[in-house]
């Protein structure tokens, strides 16, 4: 029954993910597309968790995108999962996938700062949905793991 919501939770994201990209392609120009930062990008080291800085500096996010992200961390990070049953863990879960929801929905960025989004959201969203629906301290790790390295590459 885990493995179903996990898959479910994956493929609605993936979805929403997928129409942010098909929109943005429908309103922008291939001109439009920045292909030199996103050769730069190739060519510099990639981190741990597939993500680049843009030649040595963090990625700039939008301000809904800031904003949703900031709402996460300080609700996650700022808890005391270790006093938190399963229950209480998996309400975590959902709190986050709430935000998650609203900031795809509200998705207008284009350009290689999206993609390097898109790239930090194919790992964060299965750990906020495996948090969800396990609510079990090793899905919260990932989950804290991947809002901390946010401010790594993301600003």
């Amino acid at each position: 029954m885990k493995l179903n919501h996990i898959v479910m939770g994956t493929l609605v994201s993936a979805v929403l993910l997928m129409s942010c990209s098909d929109d943005k392609a429908k309103t922008d120009s291939h001109a439009g597309h920045d292909h030199d930062s996103h050769q730069a990008a190739e060519k510099q080291e990639t981190g741990p968790d597939g993500l680049v800085l843009n030649n040595g500096e963090k990625w700039e996010m939008d301000e809904h995108t800031r904003n949703s992200f900031s709402k996460m961390a300080e609700s996650f990070l700022d808890a005391d999962h270790a006093s938190l049953d399963g229950q209480g863990l998996k309400q975590s879960g959902v709190e986050l996938q709430n935000e998650l929801d609203v900031l795809i929905k509200g998705c207008t960025m284009t350009g290689e700062a999206h993609n390097q989004l898109h790239v930090y959201l194919t790992g964060y969203i299965p750990a906020v949905q495996e948090l969800t629906a396990s609510g079990d301290m090793e899905a919260a790790k990932k989950v804290k793991h991947y809002l901390e390295i946010y401010d790594d590459y993301l600003e």
